[in-house]
């Protein structure tokens, strides 16, 4: 039994099918259904103010809606990490608006996902996040097995529903100049990711419905989202490109967005924000690659599994920020300020470590190698800490 009655929005972005499977058992004369799910990510194209934008999802949430029957948490089988397969083409009728043959899907291209299990028996729900070293959601995840149904008159409701931090665009066409700088393409980027999330992806990005009584199809009713008009979103993109200034802080003044809330999951790489006061900011996962952050403000900040690598961050302040999972290598940390960071399982390999700060920081699991600076005392410091060190 498939999904009798379903949505995919953007099936180049994300195809979800949900299906029960009879199972007999001859021990005790009963059947039961097992529930499985196929998830499949990739990148879309989407045409937009007379141009394209490509995008695709670093994370996503899975719920499910579950009346007359439950699936015990403690039961499910959805939960840890996976690696996607080769992304399966789909046929021309099941392929989304804006799609085209541009390029050719690589067969070989796979990522690994994390599903992290949420919710309660009637409504379980799964954060399916990227694993660190890949910059997307990409492959299948073919017939994943839930869990198991044994009430009769069941209703499924599956919704995948992303956030404005889920969302990762990977290019534009034809929609700004290309020698506009690396903080406006930035800033620009993140307004065209919000009004992604707010107007093309909401409700729910895919849909589906499973159950055995066909009358009890019909959705529950959702809510509407007010949306932004495209003209506005014209105007936005064109005070950007227009701007007679390249400093984060007041681009994004002007694009009246706000560093410490929308900022999470931004693409950041190549900008420059010294000094800039990012301090309790939510910065999770957000990609910070070739960066200027020499004396920023992170003190607070959410930086989980935000990538660093090759940045400058030499006087940046870390005061109790959360860097849990970070990839910082070959960045450069001389006279940062890293007291009391949470660094477990941080990569820091081939950072520069000269004067730097580390007094009180959680450094258990976090993987050091070929620093320079670094005395040879607070090395075995870091390590009676539970710092790895690599031999390179």
């Amino acid at each position: 039994m498939r999904s009798l009655d379903s949505h995919n929005k953007y099936p180049d972005c994300l195809w979800m099918q949900l299906e029960a499977i009879p199972v007999s058992s001859a021990a005790t004369a009963t059947q039961h259904l097992d529930l499985y799910v196929s998830l499949n990510f990739n990148e879309h194209w989407q045409p937009l103010l007379g141009g394209m934008v490509k995008f695709g999802l670093q994370s996503g949430t899975l719920k499910l809606n579950l009346a007359n029957t439950e699936i015990p948490l403690g039961a499910c089988q959805l939960a840890g990490d996976f690696k996607l397969l080769p992304i399966e083409k789909k046929p021309e009728n099941q392929r989304g608006e804006g799609a085209s043959d541009r390029e050719e899907t690589d067969e070989t291209d796979y990522t690994f996902c994390h599903a992290s299990l949420m919710g309660d028996d009637t409504e379980p729900a799964w954060k399916f996040e990227v694993k660190r070293g890949n910059p997307l959601l990409k492959g299948l995840l073919k017939s994943a097995k839930i869990g198991e149904l044994t009430a009769p008159n069941f209703r499924i409701e599956a919704v995948f529903k992303v956030a404005k931090e889920d969302i990762y665009v990977t290019d534009a066409e034809g929609l700004w100049p290309h020698d506009i700088t690396p903080n406006q393409h930035s800033i620009l980027e993140r307004i065209l990711t919000l009004y992604l999330a707010t107007n093309q992806l909401q409700p729910a990005l895919s849909f589906a419905i499973l159950c055995d009584d066909s009358s009890a199809l019909k959705r529950r009713d959702v809510e509407i989202v007010p949306q932004t008009e495209e003209s506005l979103l014209q105007e936005m993109v064109d005070r950007i490109i227009s701007a007679e200034t390249a400093d984060f802080a007041e681009l994004a003044k002007i694009a009246n967005l706000n560093p410490a809330e929308d900022f999470a999951g931004a693409n950041l790489r190549g900008t420059t924000l010294n000094a800039v006061d990012f301090s309790s900011a939510n910065l999770d996962r957000a990609n910070f690659r070739g960066a200027d952050l020499s004396d920023a403000d992170f003190s607070e900040a959410n930086l989980q599994n935000a990538k660093f690598s090759g940045a400058d961050l030499s006087g940046a302040f870390f005061g109790n920020a959360d860097l849990k999972g970070a990839d910082l290598y070959k960045a450069s940390l001389a006279l940062a300020n890293l007291s009391g960071a949470n660094l477990e399982n941080a990569n820091l390999v081939e950072v520069n470590l000269t004067n730097t700060n580390l007094g009180g920081a959680k450094v258990e699991s976090a993987r050091f190698g070929n620093n320079s600076g670094l005395s040879e005392e607070m090395k075995v410091n870091l390590q009676q800490r539970g710092a790895i060190f690599q031999e390179l």
